[in-house]
C-alpha cells in the first residue's frame, strides 16, 4: 500500500484541479476575507503559471447576501432561516460574491467566468455534454470557471451540505484529477491526531466525522462523502486548512499537509450523465 508521501509526485502531476471554498472563508470579518483571497489568488496563479487548470467552486452567496440586507436596512429576519429566505439571500449575494472574486482575480491577471447549474441540468445527456462542453471551453480559453448551485431557484445547495458534493460533481464531470476541498481544521482529525491518508472511507470513519460547524450547512461528514463518492472514478481528494497561509500551494510541496483520500487501484475515467444522477444523488444521511 503507498505512503502518502509516494502520492506526492502523483499529486503534482495532476493537471485539472477543483478547488471547492466554504462559506467560512467568504464571510465574517472583512480582513480576514482579504487574506484568504490574496493568498488564493497567488496560489491558483502559481498553479495556472505551471500549466494546471483550476475550476472553483465556492459557496457563500447565502452568506453574503445576509450580510447585504444587513448593511442596508438591518431588516435581518429573526428566528430560522426559512427556504424563501435561503434563496433571497443567495439572488442577492451571488453577484456580490462574483465581484468580490473578480476584485482579487483581476489583479493576478485570470479572467473568471460563473456558471450555475442543479441537478436538473444532468437529467439528460445533451444538457450534461452541454455543461461538460462549457467547463472545457472556458479552460481552453484560460478563463477561471467559478460555480455555485443555481440556489435562488433550487433547494439542492442547502441539502448537499454547502456545495461539498456539488464539487464533487463538478470534478466528475470534467474528469479531474483533484478535488481540493478548503475547511477550517487541518484535516480530519481522530482525538486531535490528523490522518494523513485513506485509501477508503469506511463506515466507521463516516461515523467519526463531525456535522457542520460555522456559517455554512457542511462539515467533515459531507466532506468525507465527497471524497468517498470520487474514490471510484480514480478522483483524488485533498481536504486541507483553508485558513493555513498559502495552503493549497502546501499541499502539493509536503506530504503532511491535510488529509489525502486516493487508491489508485480504482483507474481514473469519467461518468456518464446517468452514472452521476445515480451515484451522486444516492447519499446517506447525517
Amino acid at each position: 500500500m503507498k505512503t502518502r508521501k509516494e502520492f506526492l509526485n502523483s499529486l503534482q502531476q495532476a493537471k485539472l484541479i477543483v478547488i471547492k471554498i466554504g462559506s467560512a472563508r467568504v464571510s465574517g470579518e472583512e480582513s480576514k476575507i482579504n487574506d484568504f483571497l490574496y493568498d488564493l489568488v497567488g496560489d491558483i496563479r502559481s498553479l495556472r503559471d505551471q500549466g494546471k487548470e483550476v475550476i472553483l467552486v465556492s459557496s457563500g452567496a447565502i452568506a453574503q447576501g445576509k450580510k447585504l440586507l444587513e448593511s442596508q436596512n438591518g431588516n435581518f429576519p429573526n428566528g430560522k432561516t426559512t427556504l424563501a429566505e435561503k434563496q433571497a439571500f443567495a439572488a442577492m449575494g451571488q453577484n456580490k460574491l462574483l465581484n468580490l472574486y473578480e476584485s482579487f482575480f483581476s489583479r493576478v491577471n485570470i479572467p473568471i467566468a460563473q456558471i450555475l447549474f442543479g441537478r436538473k441540468d444532468l437529467n439528460e445527456e445533451k444538457s450534461f455534454t452541454n455543461l461538460k462542453q462549457t467547463f472545457r471551453q472556458l479552460l481552453d480559453w484560460g478563463i477561471l470557471p467559478i460555480v455555485n448551485e443555481n440556489d435562488s431557484v433550487s433547494t439542492e445547495e442547502i441539502n448537499l451540505g454547502d456545495n461539498d458534493i456539488l464539487s464533487a460533481i463538478v470534478a466528475s464531470i470534467v474528469g479531474a484529477d483533484l478535488l481540493l476541498v478548503l475547511t477550517g481544521v487541518d484535516g480530519f482529525l481522530i482525538e486531535n491526531s490528523k490522518i494523513d491518508l485513506f485509501t477508503e472511507i469506511t463506515e466507521e470513519t463516516e461515523s467519526l466525522a463531525t456535522g457542520p460547524s460555522g456559517p455554512g450547512t457542511g462539515g467533515m461528514f459531507t466532506k468525507i462523502n465527497a471524497a468517498k463518492l470520487l474514490l471510484p472514478f480514480g478522483i483524488k481528494t485533498g481536504i486541507v486548512n483553508g485558513e493555513k497561509k498559502h495552503a493549497i500551494s502546501q499541499f502539493f510541496e509536503k506530504e503532511n499537509i491535510g488529509t489525502l483520500v486516493a487508491n489508485e487501484s480504482f483507474p481514473h475515467r469519467i461518468p456518464t450523465a446517468s452514472e452521476i444522477q445515480t451515484h451522486f444523488f444516492s447519499l446517506p444521511s447525517e
